[in-house]
């Protein structure tokens, strides 16, 4: 996804709001209540940001961009550019010393070094990775679409993505249990972290903690990496009889080896799970075990 693909940012809205949490009402349980409002709040408002970016065909979520990294790798070196790196200097200032309109990524930026430098390509790329904040050309490119997006629109990063979690197991703890009149949000927390293992296009380990979100999780996981390996697979078989290229075959064949093994490690977290006796799980979770088990 570029710039380009999203021309201002003019993209329909989700049908609907599919993550609503039910909240106290009754006298005085606003304030009693006040710090799990909070996290409800938070659940719908991050649920809804996830929908919003899927809608728009943009990643929902890097894991691997937190807020730190985010701030640092697009900040100019200020007047005193003795306190920064040569390397560091070069992704913001051309080699006529004038101000780049925009950072060079990792891929240029190692380009750059071989170019400038004359160092070898092992050499550009420990430098451009040891010594400089570079990001590669698509995290870059989607902090940049990210950033030209509403605020209520954007996909997340990984400290918001932290928030997320968080919020979703504090959703679950309903106050009061079973009884409570919010006990139908431990079963919507339930979904929303299923619906979480669906957003990583590889296998990712659960970031959840309570051990019925994270079944939820990797139930979800598994059954998109097992329709993503289904699909890499019958891609490949249409190529490998066909007159294409030997290049497009064998980039088929190494996707469906890819999707095949993160669908195998979710499995088998799948399978783990079953083997420590957490079978007895709402229909969110029952089906993907089911199919694991079957595999």
């Amino acid at each position: 996804m570029t710039r380009r693909q999203v021309p201002d940012f003019a993209s329909r809205p989700p049908i609907s709001r599919p993550f609503s949490f039910v909240y106290f009402t009754g006298p005085g349980d606003h304030v009693t209540h006040a710090n799990y409002h909070e996290h409800l709040v938070t659940a719908e408002v991050l649920l809804q940001r996830l929908m919003y970016a899927k809608a728009r065909g943009i990643a929902p979520v890097k894991r691997h961009l937190h807020d730190t990294i985010e701030c640092e790798s697009f900040q100019r070196p200020g007047p005193d550019r003795r306190l920064f790196d040569a390397v560091e200097l070069m992704r913001w200032i051309d080699h006529d010393g004038f101000n780049r309109p925009r950072p060079l990524n990792r891929e240029q930026l190692t380009q750059e070094l071989i170019a400038q430098q004359g160092v070898s390509l092992l050499r550009a790329i420990d430098l451009a990775s040891s010594r400089s904040r570079a990001l590669s050309g698509e995290d870059q490119e989607w902090l940049e679409v990210r950033a030209r997006l509403p605020s209520l629109q954007r996909p997340l990063n990984g400290s918001e993505y932290r928030t997320l979690v968080r919020a979703i197991e504090v959703a679950y703890a309903v106050p009061g249990g079973k009884t409570s009149a919010c006990a139908a949000n431990a079963a919507m927390a339930l979904r929303a972290a299923a619906q979480l293992g669906w957003l990583h296009t590889d296998y990712a380990a659960s970031p959840f903690h309570d051990a019925a979100l994270s079944v939820a999780y990797r139930g979800g996981h598994h059954t998109c990496l097992g329709r993503r390996a289904a699909f890499a697979s019958a891609a490949e078989l249409r190529l490998r009889f066909s007159h294409a290229r030997p290049r497009l075959k064998m980039d088929a064949k190494l996707a469906r080896q890819r999707t095949e093994h993160a669908a195998l490690l979710a499995c088998r977290a799948l399978l783990a799970d079953a083997a420590r006796g957490r079978l007895a799980q709402p229909a969110v979770i029952a089906a993907p075990l089911q199919a694991a088990m079957a595999a």
